[in-house]
């Protein structure tokens, strides 16, 4: 472009007739139509391997290490030995706390056999003293208690029975109610057979005969179905036969008219009995319950009034000798309480000897051993770390242009010393490494050879900024003019200037979000006379995408922002 302008300022300063003789030269270009389509740009990064998944197996006490189980590289499962340590000194308090619990449960013993024997002398004490206040009081009280309850007994007895004569009074009352209703739809219904009797009786001529059967033809003829099971239509000729079924619909609602009125007569009958029921009922419950009053007012003389002192004594041996018991029950469970003690006592020292045995917490590979046999383990230092490496997490660094370009769950590209991973982004972080000033984002490969060691450096290939659904054109045949990108067409033998919109670019390629279309001949070639209303003969024509090359180029690494 530099040259263009200077061999465009040569020629502006020569003479009108040399400019002339340059713009009517022919200028031969090459030109391709733009193509519809999408660019994505990848962006490469360095990233860092690590265990998806490593623990550091510290010691939990200081000790002499006795034995040593693993070393770096070996396989190893959850739980699995590592080494073990000097445990002398826990086995001695294990073995210390057995003693004490031992004690604890024979002191144990010995005071739930007290308790035994307390709780025996207590019992005979209380039935002892019982023996002494049994007598006139206590059988009479026993006979007043037994007369209380056959009466209470009646009483609920009687209650039962009313609740039983409601219930019946209900259902009752409720077929009284029904056959009431229904007792008023015979009458009813006689009424209206009877009416359709007389109209029928009383019509002596034609016209009033076919009045009669237009109002009642159809309830006639209704009643011969449900009576012979076929439909018959009544008219002048067999009127006489209307007449008849008429009337014998009329014995028939009457019959129903009184069988309900007797029924109802006697549902009435039975709600009059049970009222009288009730109120013979009433009447026994209450003389019960002045019974009851009187069989409580003699018992509460009894009980309140004969022997008063002697049952004051008897109560209080009974406290005493309950607190005698209460006192013992309390050293059972005192004893108890150091049965428990010294189960805790014994369930610390199991932890604190099983501190001497390291396991792994996790299946996986060692990947360092930082203790041996006789050296002296301490909580200050790790002494194995363990990595499962059966998926692996690649660390890399962004800018924050690229991290809005990526998602979680995005395919990426892992490249180690030209072996290639499938991987995907499991985090992208919010907030910016202090120590890169970059965002840290971290994908998952699963590795099923050893090639990805903990801490080896790879290549990370990720797509980044991408444009769909635009033009693409080669990008060398985008000119500037200040801010303002542009390009030549070919139009009817002319060159004509474009103002166009950009968008994102790589080594060949370039968007273009307005300012062509797919019809229109893009030159690709470069002249110094090239210009607005130059002419122009079109030499070759290419697919956009031959002259531009592939529209998936990596871009430069770490590519802040896309090109325009």
């Amino acid at each position: 472009m530099m040259a263009a302008m200077c061999v465009c300022a040569a020629v502006a300063g020569c003479g009108q007739t040399e400019e002339e003789e340059t713009m009517s030269e022919v200028i031969p270009v090459q030109v391709v139509q733009p193509e519809s389509g999408a660019l994505t740009l990848k962006n490469e990064f360095v990233g860092t391997v690590s265990p998806q998944e490593s623990v550091y197996v510290v010691p939990m006490v200081s000790a002499e290490v006795t034995s040593q189980s693993v070393a770096v590289g070996d396989v190893v499962e959850a739980g699995q030995e590592l080494c073990k340590l000097d445990s002398e000194a826990a086995e001695l308090q294990l073995a210390s706390a057995q003693a004490q619990y031992d004690s604890a449960v024979a002191g144990a013993n010995a005071a739930q056999i007290g308790y035994d024997v307390a709780e025996a002398q207590y019992e005979g004490t209380v039935a002892q003293l019982d023996a002494q206040m049994w007598g006139q009081k206590n059988l009479q009280l026993y006979q007043l208690q037994a007369q209380e309850e056959g009466i209470q007994a009646n009483i609920d007895s009687l209650n039962e029975q009313k609740e039983e004569l409601a219930k019946q009074k209900s259902d009752a009352q409720s077929g009284v109610d029904e056959l009431n209703k229904a007792s008023r739809n015979a009458q009813r219904n006689y009424e209206a057979m009877a009416q359709m009797v007389t109209a029928l009786e009383t019509a002596v001529d034609n016209t009033t005969k076919e009045a009669a059967l237009t109002v009642y033809g159809t309830v006639l003829s209704q009643y011969a179905q449900s009576l012979y099971g076929t439909a018959i239509t009544y008219t002048i000729d067999n009127y006489q036969e209307a007449v008849t079924l008429a009337k014998e619909m009329l014995k028939s609602a009457e019959a129903v008219q009184s069988q309900t009125a007797a029924l109802l007569a006697q549902a009435q009958s039975g709600v009059s009995s049970i009222d009288q029921g009730e109120e013979q009922l009433d009447s026994a419950l209450e003389e019960a319950n002045r019974g009851l009053q009187q069989a409580e007012t003699i018992m509460n003389i009894t009980r309140d009034q004969v022997y008063a002192d002697t049952q004051k004594v008897v109560d209080a041996n009974k406290k005493t000798a309950e607190l005698n018991l209460d006192s013992v029950e309390a050293n059972v469970a005192s004893a108890n309480l150091g049965v428990e003690g010294a189960q805790i006592a014994i369930d610390s020292a199991e932890y604190q000897l099983d501190m001497y045995t390291l396991k792994a917490p996790i299946g996986g590979v060692i990947e360092a051993v930082n203790v041996k046999e006789h050296d002296f383990a301490t909580p200050s230092s790790p002494a194995y770390i363990i990595s499962n490496k059966d998926t692996m997490t690649v660390t890399f660094y962004v800018s924050e242009g690229i991290r809005n370009t990526l998602t979680v769950g995005q395919q990426v590209n892992v490249d180690r010393n030209g072996k290639l991973y499938d991987a995907a982004i499991t985090e992208i972080g919010s907030m910016i490494d202090q120590s890169t000033g970059l965002f840290t984002v971290k994908a998952s490969v699963s590795a099923s050879d050893e090639s990805l060691l903990t801490g080896c450096s790879v290549k990370v290939t990720a797509d980044t900024y991408s444009q769909d659904d635009v033009l693409l054109i080669p990008y060398d045949a985008v000119y500037y003019d200040d801010s303002q990108s542009y390009v030549y067409v070919a139009v009817n033998g002319v060159a004509e200037r474009r103002d166009i919109e950009t968008g994102i670019f790589d080594e060949e390629t370039i968007t273009v979000l307005s300012g062509l279309t797919t019809e229109d001949q893009l030159i690709t070639s470069w002249s110094a006379n090239l210009r607005e209303g130059a002419q122009v003969a079109v030499q070759a024509q290419q697919d956009a995408g031959q002259e531009s090359g592939t529209q998936d180029d990596t871009g430069e690494e770490e590519q802040e922002e896309p090109q325009a």
